[in-house]
């Protein structure tokens, strides 16, 4: 039988992995990056747990788990936009400079006609960029 109790040894572990870590794990800062295995750019807000709700081909809303509005912590965290680079390519957005997420959610609202992106775009995604993440590159590893 397994105590619930962790062992001294396991306690001296715990505090060297810590103590070795420390200093070594940045604060989280709000950002924007590319995933290029998946093709997508993916927009957060804040590191916290998240569901993520699909509202169409190209777009998905990061909702925290916990929202808490009295302390702060709104809703929706971030948005994913798949497809990113192929989406780029077919509107002719020059890739060899970082992409302005503004200009990239106006063109995703100009291509589509469904009014859950256009609520995602307006009410999500357009916010958090005016927060300060601006843009991102879509730059693929040497």
């Amino acid at each position: 039988m397994m105590s619930v109790e962790q062992s001294a040894e396991e306690t001296v572990m715990g505090d060297l992995l810590k103590a070795a870590f420390v200093g070594m794990v940045a604060e989280f800062r709000p950002c924007a990056y590319y995933d290029e295995p998946l093709d997508c750019i993916r927009v957060i807000a804040r590191d916290c747990s998240v569901n993520e709700w699909r509202v169409s081909r190209l777009l998905t809303v990061l909702e925290d788990n916990y929202p808490n509005p009295e302390a702060g912590r709104e809703l929706y965290v971030g948005f994913i936009i798949k497809g990113a680079r192929h989406f780029c390519q077919q509107q002719e957005i020059d890739l060899t400079t970082p992409v302005q997420l503004s200009e990239l959610l106006d063109r995703i609202l100009a291509e589509s006609s469904e009014d859950a992106v256009r609520i995602a775009v307006n009410a999500v995604a357009k916010p958090l960029v005016r927060k300060g993440i601006k843009e991102v590159s879509l730059a693929l590893a040497a």
